[in-house]
């Protein structure tokens, strides 16, 4: 899979005959395409493709994740690589949806930021933009997560810090473990 990811997005942009036959792998190769992260990768094509059109911004943000994948072969076999001392709840807590909220940081393989919302929201969970004392949880994206295995790791993990100091039970978990927990 990662030759024919890092040939699609060799050219920083993705084709509508890529992106199909990207499609069209996935769902020929189910035992790739069923591992983290080249199952997120299949379910977003599958969403890009339920209504049998490629728009501009898929394509666009389509593009956006096999760059990342791309740069990160490893990624594909392995998962993306996370900072030891990132700050992931252990052990990783249950996820539950209804009266839970939750805040994404970095970028999701899963999708754009309003599509993991809705499917919070869709489960009777509620979904901010900052961290606050009614965070449940704090979602770290896979794509984004690479990035901060290089540097700091962000305001938004900064601040589950300082509230945890306070008390606040902020459970931070990884994308990984919230698609898992996804009915």
């Amino acid at each position: 899979m990662f030759g024919l990811v890092r040939g699609v997005a060799a050219d920083g942009v993705v084709s509508a005959d890529e992106a199909t036959r990207l499609s069209e792998w996935t769902r020929a190769h189910p035992e790739v395409a069923s591992r983290w992260p080249a199952n997120m990768l299949a379910r977003r094509l599958e969403r890009i493709f339920a209504d049998g059109r490629l728009e501009a911004r898929e394509r666009e943000r389509l593009s956006a994740m096999l760059s990342q994948l791309a740069d990160n072969p490893a990624g594909l076999a392995q998962g993306f690589p996370l900072a030891t001392d990132l700050p992931i709840t252990r052990p990783e807590p249950e996820v539950t949806f209804e009266g839970q909220t939750f805040v994404f940081a970095g970028e999701m393989a899963y999708g754009p930021t309003h599509l993991c919302e809705r499917e919070v929201t869709e489960l009777g969970g509620t979904c901010e933009r900052g961290i606050n004392r009614r965070t449940d949880y704090l979602v770290i994206g896979s794509i984004g997560a690479a990035d901060w295995t290089q540097q700091g790791f962000g305001p938004l993990l900064d601040e589950v810090v300082q509230y945890r100091t306070r008390g606040v039970p902020i459970a931070v978990i990884t994308e990984e473990h919230w698609a898992d927990a996804l009915p």
